[in-house]
Order: structure tokens, then sequence, then C-alpha cells
């Protein structure tokens, strides 16, 4: 199942089992702390930074700075974020840091899905999403990462799960698969 670490982590927590699981960092440490882990599979992946992104060959606004992104954010037509991914309750509390909720209150999509798709679609104009799950979504152009005073960087880990199905294949995925060339390159 492919979602955001905060609507899987309730799945867990109510006995789902799975053979890998990758979250954010904190969510993998969460289920490690529950003893819902094999002991000593935990492998770091990697971190991603929220970043924004435009329907492709719009043109790109400027982000470079906290100026910059407000002005953009207000110029917008519409601007989107999840509803519970790491990135999306990040850039909803980023909004109202810059003052911003209520400037954009009729324009801001909150999506249930990916917003790289809503961007796609041209149901936004403006997204917000870890710059991770915006790359390999067609018809989008990266604008970049938020301004680095604003900005927000997640580490994303895995681990085997307690009771998996496969604990042999889900090892063999995670020190196998995850370090070929082709992985590291995406």
């Amino acid at each position: 199942e492919f979602h955001a670490t905060q609507a899987l982590l309730p799945l867990i927590a109510a006995g789902q089992v799975a053979d890998v699981l990758i979250l954010t960092a904190e969510g993998i440490d969460q289920v490690e702390a529950t003893g819902k882990l094999v002991p000593g599979s935990k492998r770091v992946l990697g971190t991603s930074s929220v970043g924004l992104a435009v329907k492709a060959g719009a043109a790109k606004p400027a982000i470079g700075t906290v100026a910059q992104l407000t002005a953009s954010l207000l110029a917008a037509a519409s601007v989107g974020h999840s509803a519970q991914g790491a990135s999306g309750l990040y850039f909803a509390g980023l909004l109202d840091k810059l003052g911003l909720v209520d400037k954009l209150k009729k324009r801001v999509v909150v999506e249930k899905g990916p917003v790289a798709v809503g961007i796609a679609n041209g149901e936004i104009e403006l997204g917000a999403q870890m710059l991770c799950e915006l790359s390999p979504v067609p018809g989008i152009d990266i604008v970049g990462a938020l301004p680095t005073e604003v900005g927000a960087t997640y580490a994303f880990s895995a681990a085997i799960m307690a009771g998996a199905k496969n604990p042999a294949g889900a090892r063999d995925f995670l020190d196998t698969f995850m370090r070929t060339d082709a992985v590291k390159a995406a």
C-alpha cells in the first residue's frame, strides 16, 4: 500500500503487517518503539526536501526567497498540498506562519492523493510536495525546493516488519535491490 506515513501508522498500530515498511525516519522510529520491526533491519534510504511544482510548460514562479515565495503563492490561482503527508502538514503550517491562510482560503486545494497528479491535470496551479514524490510524475515541472529559511527536509528509512510473510525476500530487497546502481541513481 502506498500512502503517507501519517496514514499508514494507524494501520500498522491496528495490526496490519507488511514485509517492508518505507516511511519517514520518524515513522520508522515510532514503529520500532512498538517492537513491530525485525531488530537490526532498519536502513536509512535518503532525504528529500519539500518543493513546489507547476504544470509542464507553465511559467515557473520565483521562490528563491521568502518574499518571492509569498508573492508567488498569492499570485497563484490555486495552491495545493496533501492532507496527510509530511510535506502537506508542513506546508499547511508554513502558510499559517507566513500569514497566508486567510488570504489563500478559497484557493488552497488539499489533496487526498498525490498533489503532482492534481498539478498535471490542471486542478492545482502551484503545488507543494516532497521533491522525491514530484520527480517521477509526468506532466509537471519542478520549480524547486522551498527557500532555505522556511524549507524542510525529511529523512526516509525502511525496515522489515516482525511477522513479515517473506522476511528473506524483504532482506534481499533492502540489502541487494535497494543498493543497486539503478536504485541509487533514482
